[in-house]
């Protein structure tokens, strides 16, 4: 199964546009809410305040308050109210008016049994006054608002899911279009490259068999069948690509010793490495199980060789390219270590990209597709390819999940 296929990866893109619209839209909404129950709030409380002022200052007896309200007039030990008026406020009341002053006083009351009230208390022509306002109306007000926005709300974040979705779907399409570009590039190339290879590959065991015949000496027989191994495992690569851009079935795993693998790359790039006067090792890690995943062997050995091709490119004679094969939790970690000049902290970020490449070396040009080409092959088998701090040197780790026998805790 293809863990990360470009259909799902198109699909993760219109998915994270989509959310975000929607978060955008809840965002927005919010801040609406909040600002609609500020001002709302302020304005009924400005405007319950004025009215209270407006009728202390002209109640000259407790018939005919406004609606909703109460008039108290105490002189003495006289206290007359507007009739209804709650009881329970009366003790209050009665607090509030221990206090006299000219000046209009407001405060709000909540009595234990419910209920929120306003009043305001003066004194006046040797009286006091009391208004008493019940908040009820006000407080329902506010929730048949909050309930309406409530409502918009959620349909607003339904109509911005849809449209975000829509419009997902449109911002994706040149990535879903670049997608099958490269898949229609990996297609043919590696249909045009399969005939030649055949041809080549022919010719090859045709020349070792009469080199086998021949009186040719230990060392040119062994260099010929390793031509004939290397040219098997590139029709081996130029297959796997085949299948990798083939998007109609799935890619068909095995169990691929990683160790054994490490070690048939580092015995191909033996001869690269001399060349260069690097020196390559395969480090044991003492592992008793065998160090096994679950993946496409072809996939597999390009994206080992891709790093160690990477790493003796960047290493100067006289250096050394360490690979090793170790099992960490529930990964298989192929480390690839050199003794080169290093990845400045500048281009780490970018050396996985694309094209991204140190500029030309030994004479060789290079694309910066070799690192690129090995992330994608992790990903396809549900792994990662990560650069390790390392004192000195640059140090690239290949993640891939273990296997695990049925009877493995």
């Amino acid at each position: 199964m293809r863990l990360l296929g470009d259909e799902l990866l198109v699909r993760r893109a219109s998915r994270g546009l989509a959310l975000q619209a929607a978060g955008l839209v809840a965002a927005a909404m919010l801040l609406l809410v909040v600002l609609v129950t500020l001002v709302v709030v302020r304005g009924q409380q400005s405007a319950t305040d004025t009215q209270l002022r407006s009728t202390v200052a002209a109640a000259d007896d407790v018939v005919d308050p406004p609606a909703g309200s109460w008039i108290l007039i105490s002189k003495g030990n006289q206290v007359s109210s507007t009739p209804g008026l709650p009881g329970r406020l009366r003790a209050s009341l009665a607090a509030l008016r221990s206090s006299p002053t000219t000046v209009p006083v407001l405060r709000t009351l909540s009595p234990d049994d419910g209920g929120s009230y306003r009043v305001v208390t003066r004194q006046r022509a040797g009286q006091t006054v009391q208004v008493v306002l019940d908040l009820l109306p006000q407080h329902e007000e506010r929730e048949r608002l909050f309930q309406a926005m409530g409502v918009a709300g959620v349909l607003s974040l339904v109509v911005a899911a849809l449209l975000g979705v829509l419009f997902s779907r449109r911002a994706v399409r040149p990535l879903a279009e670049a997608l099958m570009l490269q898949r229609t590039f990996v297609a043919d190339a590696s249909h045009e490259l399969r005939t030649p290879l055949t041809l080549l590959s022919t010719r090859v065991q045709v020349l070792d068999r009469e080199l086998q015949g021949g009186t040719v000496d230990a060392q040119a027989l062994k260099d010929s069948r390793g031509v004939v191994a290397d040219v098997r495992r590139l029709g081996e690569v130029v297959e796997d690509l085949l299948v990798a851009a083939d998007p109609r079935g799935d890619d068909q795993h095995e169990s691929i010793d990683l160790e054994a693998l490490v070690r048939d790359v580092a015995t191909s790039a033996a001869a690269h490495a001399a060349r260069a006067g690097v020196s390559l090792s395969v480090t044991d890690a003492g592992e008793a199980a065998p160090l096994t995943v679950q993946g496409i062997g072809p996939a597999l050995r390009r994206a080992v060789l891709a790093l160690v091709d990477n790493a003796i490119e960047h290493t100067p004679s006289g250096g050394r390219v360490e690979l090793q094969v170790r099992r960490q939790r529930r990964d298989i970690i192929v480390t690839v270590r050199d003794t080169g000049p290093g990845i400045a902290p500048e281009a780490a970020e970018r050396v996985l990209n694309r094209f991204h490449s140190g500029g030309q070396r030994a004479g060789r040009s290079h694309y910066g597709l070799g690192l690129a080409l090995t992330h994608d092959v992790a990903n396809r088998h549900g792994g990662q390819l990560r650069l390790a701090p390392s004192e000195s040197g640059a140090t690239f780790e290949l993640v891939l999940p273990a296997s695990y026998r049925k009877d493995s805790t």
